[in-house]
C-alpha cells in the first residue's frame, strides 16, 4: 500500500539543505533519513524502545515492512519530484538550474518524452511558496541576568505549500502505529529551534493507490532501456555502488538525538547519494550504524534503504 503524508507547516522551519559542499541553505528536500529517526523517535515514545529495536531489526531482511522517500514541495494540488542528475541536453540546458519537475512534466520525462521538457519554460517552485523568515530572541544569563539579542532564520512556507513524503508499506499490521507516530511527530516537529515552535505540523495521510498520476509513477516500465531512480537518499551496499550511473554524494552527519538517552554527541559521518540519482539496477541500500564509540546507551543508525521507480534511461541525450 502507498501513502502519500502531507505536511502543513504550523510555523518555520529550520533544516540544513545536508550538502555541506554547497552550505546548509534549506534546498527544499526534508531527506528520508532525517523522516525516519523522526518517526523511530516518536516510536520509541509510544511503543517503548524494546519495539522500536524489533522493528529495526526488520529492516536488515530482504523485505521491510515499509520504506520511505524524502520529502519535497507541494502546493495545493501539484507535486514535485527532483529532478534526476545527468550528462546530456536536457540536463546542461533544462534541468541543470531546475530543482524540482512537477509530477506530471516527471511522468512525461520518466516515458521518454524529453522534448515535451525541453519546449516548456521550467521555474523553481520554492520561488512562490516558500520564503525566508527571520525572527528576533533574546538569551538571558542565568547568573548575571545580562541580555543577549540575536536573530534566528527559518524558512516558512506560504498557506497552500509545504512538504509530501511517501510510505511504501508492505506490512500492513504497522499502519495504525505509523499514523499515530506521524501524528505525534508533528507536535514534536523537524529540524532546530523547536523549543520555540519551529518545525511543527499538520499532517495529512491518504493512500494513493488509485489516485491518478502516483500509479504512473510507480508502474513498471518494460524495455532494455530503463534504468532505476531513487526517491529517498540511499547507502549502497559496495557491490551496489556499482550500478550507480549518474549520482550526487551527500555528507550526512549530525547530532544525536534520542528519547531514551540526554547525551548530545554528533553521529559518525555517513556518505549518502542523493535523490535523483540513477542505477543501472534496483538496489536495496543499508541501514548504517553510525553510533559514536562514547555513546553507550543504544546503537544509532542511519535509515539508507532506497525507494526507486523506473524510468526510461534519463542519462542520454
Amino acid at each position: 500500500m502507498l501513502l502519500l503524508v502531507k505536511l502543513r507547516f504550523k510555523s518555520a522551519l529550520k533544516v540544513g539543505g545536508g550538502d555541506l559542499a554547497q552550505g546548509e541553505e534549506f534546498r527544499g528536500i526534508l531527506h528520508s533519513d532525517t523522516i525516519f529517526s523522526a518517526i523511530l523517535n516518536e516510536w520509541v515514545r509510544i511503543y517503548g524502545r524494546v519495539s522500536a529495536e524489533t522493528l529495526l531489526s526488520t529492516f536488515r531482511g530482504d523485505l521491510p515492512p515499509f520504506k520511505i522517500s524524502s520529502a519535497f514541495p507541494y502546493c495545493l494540488d501539484e507535486y514535485y519530484l527532483p529532478a534526476p542528475y545527468g550528462t546530456g541536453e536536457l540536463h546542461m540546458y533544462k534541468l541543470k538550474e531546475t530543482p524540482f519537475l512537477e509530477l506530471y512534466d516527471f511522468l512525461d520525462l520518466a516515458s521518454g518524452n524529453q522534448q515535451s521538457i525541453l519546449k516548456k519554460d521550467l521555474i523553481n517552485p520554492l520561488e512562490n511558496i516558500l520564503f525566508q523568515q527571520i525572527a528576533p530572541r533574546v538569551s538571558i544569563d542565568r547568573i548575571s541576568a545580562a541580555t543577549n539579542v540575536y536573530q534566528v532564520t527559518g524558512w516558512q512556507f506560504k498557506e497552500e505549500g509545504g512538504l509530501y513524503f511517501i510510505i511504501d508499506l508492505h506490512d500492513n499490521a504497522l499502519n495504525e502505529k505509523l499514523h499515530l507516530c506521524i501524528k505525534m511527530l508533528g507536535d514534536s516537529g523537524f529540524g532546530g529551534d523547536r523549543s520555540v515552535g519551529y518545525g511543527l505540523f499538520d499532517a495529512e495521510i491518504h493512500p494513493i493507490n488509485d489516485a491518478a498520476g502516483w500509479l504512473d509513477l510507480f508502474q513498471k516500465r518494460s524495455g532494455e532501456n530503463i534504468v532505476y531512480f531513487t526517491l529517498s537518499l540511499c547507502c549502497p551496499s559496495t557491490e551496489e555502488a556499482k550500478e550507480a550511473v549518474s549520482y550526487q554524494l551527500l555528507s550526512r552527519k549530525s547530532w544525536i538525538f534520542s528519547h531514551s538517552s540526554a547525551k548530545q554527541l554528533k553521529r559518525r559521518e555517513c556518505k549518502m547519494i542523493a535523490e535523483g540519482s540513477l542505477f543501472r539496477n534496483l538496489i536495496k541500500g543499508q541501514l548504517v550504524d553510525v553510533t559514536p564509540s562514547e555513546f553507550t546507551e543504544h546503537n544509532v543508525y542511519r535509515y539508507g534503504l532506497g525507494m526507486m521507480i523506473d524510468v526510461v534511461d534519463l542519462v542520454k541525450p
